[in-house]
């Protein structure tokens, strides 16, 4: 990586500094998210390798409105301007992309991202000639050698082209060795805006696998691709960059399942112990994928967090959705966390297909008696390319454009809702369980050490307001 990243614009807590650039990659303005998006930072990255100017703008992380973007975008006036499509996202994706359009005629509009991938046809309702699908960061890389050589792009995997409508798809591919990857351009992004409910320390997201070979039917199939890791010697060397050289004192990392090879991942925490790296950092991962001993060693690395996918309390619910764990499996693993100190994240889902209004409160009783410290509920949402999006809508339960009408501002967040229940008693269940489960005297006691901290208790709070009483899913 270039060693004078001055060449690209990097947005920061104390402004945007104009630089000129080649390429502009951003991720849009959205009221509810606060996530570093790794994918644009990668691209950054492997385009800076390869001398050409790349930028980062994360809109969302810096409170920036449509029209402020648009008009950052202007000033900037780069050639190629990159937009991460999200699906909960999509709506304010494609008044973004309309405005720039508008706006900016003169730059070449690319897109991509995770709602690109589930649905390519999408690129022709959002009215841009070019989009990419899959693990496409080599073609992106040819993709804008092409444009600022002033030349049309070629057909290549995972390439989109509209031509007034009609769309020209190639299928993706799998980088298999994701180790050839340069670390992502995290100096581009603004990381004083990114925060963990989980810590008050500075916090980065950390991407160490792709791939998930589990099948549950909420998931998108393109999480279900084989899954690969970085190599420990890559991992360590880009942790000590990060907190070596940006002071990053949390590390979230937001793998599908980080200790699903349990070889790797005592090797990783082995050589973090070895290395005299100070850091904390969380993971997500499956009930059945931990035990005590293997706990116990990631807390000696520095592991402070452990999240798990619970999605309902009543086991016969968990087998239907292809989730495949037992409530005693789930017990011992938050227990096991408890018993050495380290906290726990559980996530549930209020909408499973043949779930009832009974299963939910369940549900609700089941994460009280669990005593997590950050317990989070949600409304089901049918993410396109899930195994539950396509069922719904051959069930007729969901029509089958409803992201697109979603899109266009015609309907709300597209949530599932179980056939006959009404979706006004499951938001019932699903604000009250905020409340309920964390109100109760055992688990304000779990989460004791929060009322230590001015900063870390207003911080906890809202989160806590923003995901109990704002979001509807």
């Amino acid at each position: 990586m270039p060693s004078n990243p001055k060449q690209s614009v990097s947005p920061s807590a104390n402004g945007l500094q104009i630089e000129r650039t080649d390429c502009l990659l951003l991720n849009p303005p959205d009221l509810n998210t606060r996530y570093p998006y790794l994918g644009i930072a990668l691209l950054a990255a492997l385009l800076r390798a390869n001398g050409i100017r790349a930028a980062l703008l994360d809109s969302s992380a810096l409170n920036m409105s449509i029209p402020e973007t648009v008009d950052f975008v202007k000033r900037l006036k780069p050639r190629i301007v990159g937009v991460s499509v999200m699906s909960l996202n999509l709506r304010r994706s494609y008044l973004l992309l309309e405005a720039l359009r508008t706006s900016y005629p003169e730059g070449v509009i690319v897109v991509g991202g995770a709602h690109i991938d589930a649905v390519p046809e999408s690129v022709r309702n959002l009215g841009v000639r070019y989009g990419f699908q899959g693990e496409c960061e080599h073609e992106f890389l040819e993709f804008c050698k092409s444009i600022l050589g002033g030349k049309e792009p070629s057909p290549m995997p995972g390439f989109i082209i509209n031509s007034e409508g009609d769309l020209d798809i190639s299928e993706g591919k799998i980088i298999k060795d994701i180790d050839s990857l340069p670390r992502p351009a995290y100096d581009l992004l603004p990381i004083e805006r990114y925060f963990s409910p989980s810590t008050s320390r500075r916090t980065v997201s950390f991407i160490s696998s792709r791939g998930c070979p589990y099948k549950c039917i909420f998931c998108s199939k393109l999480q279900q691709k084989p899954y690969r890791h970085l190599s420990t010697a890559n991992m360590l060397s880009q942790l000590d960059w990060l907190v070596r050289g940006l002071g990053v004192g949390w590390i979230e990392f937001v793998d599908e399942i980080f200790t699903l090879h349990r070889a790797h991942v005592i090797e990783f925490c082995e050589a973090v112990i070895g290395s005299g790296l100070t850091f904390e950092w969380g993971c997500g991962t499956r009930a059945d994928r931990v035990d005590k001993e293997l706990l116990t060693l990631m807390k000696r690395a520095g592991c402070r967090k452990v999240g798990f996918g619970i999605e309902t309390g009543v086991e016969r619910i968990r087998n239907a959705i292809n989730k495949g764990l037992t409530n005693k499996q789930i017990l011992d693993a938050v227990g096991a966390c408890r018993l050495l100190g380290i906290k726990t994240q559980t996530c549930f889902i209020f909408g499973h297909p043949g779930e009832t209004l009974r299963d939910m409160r369940e549900t609700v009783r089941f994460a009280r008696g669990l005593r997590s410290n950050y317990p989070s509920f949600l409304r089901m949402i049918p993410i396109p390319g899930s195994d539950l999006f396509e069922s719904a809508k051959r069930n007729e339960e969901l029509p089958p454009e409803i992201w697109n009408d979603f899109m266009l501002g015609h309907s709300d967040y597209p949530i599932y809702t179980p056939r006959g229940i009404d979706p006004k008693d499951v938001h019932r269940v699903f604000r009250g369980a905020w409340f309920s489960v964390y109100l109760w005297p055992p688990n304000l006691w779990v989460n004791r050490d929060v009322f230590l901290s001015w900063k870390y208790l207003l911080q906890g709070c809202k989160a806590f307001l923003d995901f109990a009483c704002t979001r509807k899913f």
